[in-house]
């Protein structure tokens, strides 16, 4: 059976968070693989038999408290990465994964240093519905929420280049930084609300097949449900597309 580990889902569980662990459970199961998900609060060791890694995002208060915790587990989490079990990481989830995150008041809280990106958190909120196409062109689209600005380092890329909304910054809309999430090998990551991965089915099968391609499974996304379901998440999208544009 493949295992999804869910990191601090109480903590970092704004915004339906828990819908794109059950999506890709979901996804697997309608093409015939037994999955599962398992939950990590800080208490005990982190399970070394693991297939994926999903942490979602809420309050920066719940995002603290969890690195906080998550240090005395990151050496763990480290060797799952360097493993290339592949992570997905989303919103202050994926803060406390880079390299640091800047407080306001400019004091700065060093992250696991899982993802080649830093945060430097701001005052002001970027709320607004976004669309874009990731970097497979796939139309991608969700909700904006978040205060900071993400800078990306090294050779990852952002996942989605956006036409409308906000991405990667919390300041200055996609017409002028265009970037939202990131990818780099086995890393993916994402700032978007929805639950992202049952608005945008295409990242649910990517990552699904990053792990594929880790455990050594072959998935088919060819199932009658994933189908229905696929084209009710596609007429979302371009009906939020329309109306962005209109």
């Amino acid at each position: 059976m493949l295992k999804i580990l869910h990191l601090f889902p109480n903590q970092l569980g704004l915004n339906g968070e828990a819908g794109n662990v059950e999506c890709l459970v979901q996804r697997l199961r309608w093409s015939g693989i037994e999955a599962d998900s398992v939950e990590f609060s800080g208490v005990g060791q982190i399970p070394t038999d693991i297939d994926g890694v999903f942490i979602g995002s809420g309050t920066l208060a719940g995002a603290l408290e969890a690195l906080t915790q998550l240090r005395q587990s990151a050496d763990d989490l480290k060797a799952l990465a360097a493993d290339e079990v592949p992570f997905l990481a989303l919103g202050l989830g994926w803060e406390i994964l880079g390299e640091s995150i800047e407080l306001v008041d400019g004091s700065k809280v060093q992250g696991l240093g899982i993802y080649a990106s830093s945060s430097r958190r701001v005052s002001n909120r970027a709320s607004a519905e976004s669309f874009g196409f990731d970097d497979e062109g796939n139309l991608t689209a969700g909700y904006a929420n978040h205060s900071a600005e993400i800078s990306l380092h090294g050779s990852a890329k952002p996942l989605v280049m956006l036409s409308k909304g906000f991405g990667n910054s919390s300041i200055h809309p996609a017409e002028k930084v265009s970037g939202e999430g990131l990818i780099q090998n086995n890393l993916m990551a994402a700032r978007l609300n929805g639950p992202i991965l049952p608005m945008n089915p295409h990242l649910a099968d990517r990552f699904i097949r990053m792990m594929a391609k880790r455990s050594n499974f072959d998935y088919q996304s060819k199932s009658q449900e994933a189908s229905i379901s696929d084209g009710y998440s596609i007429q979302a999208r371009t009906e939020l597309k329309k109306r962005l544009l209109s």
